[in-house]
């Protein structure tokens, strides 16, 4: 898995290629936290090449989108985990496992970024 971080001025976008596996998963939740740890809360995790994603990858997503939501700095203002960019093959995964409806998906990156 090939992660890179770009930090903008009010969101953080991880492109994330490859594989999100079990052996994976720990240095996408590294990013993550290191994110967090910088008092930054709005993600954007770009997946247009990722190829696989695994029970433990969803979850790395899962605790990751609980965790910004957690942060608010008023009613409008509050972290969160988008999705962009979500391959047809890893939908039908978020589709089986019901993560579609937890995340707000975008089609581009652009809009992603703008959706904060």
């Amino acid at each position: 898995m090939d992660i890179t971080h770009k930090a903008y001025n009010r969101v953080d976008v991880i492109d994330v290629k490859g594989r999100l596996a079990a052996d994976t998963k720990d240095e996408l939740s590294s990013k993550i936290e290191e994110i967090f740890d910088a008092g930054r809360h709005r993600i954007v995790l770009d997946l247009k090449e990722l190829e696989y994603i695994s029970s433990p990858g969803l979850r790395v997503l899962i605790e990751a989108r609980k965790r910004a939501r957690e942060w608010k700095l008023s009613d409008l203002e509050r972290g969160d985990v988008r999705i962009a960019n979500l391959p047809p093959r890893i939908r039908e995964v978020f589709d089986l496992t019901g993560f579609t409806p937890l995340f707000q998906v975008y089609d581009d990156l652009v809009e992603a970024v703008a959706s904060f």
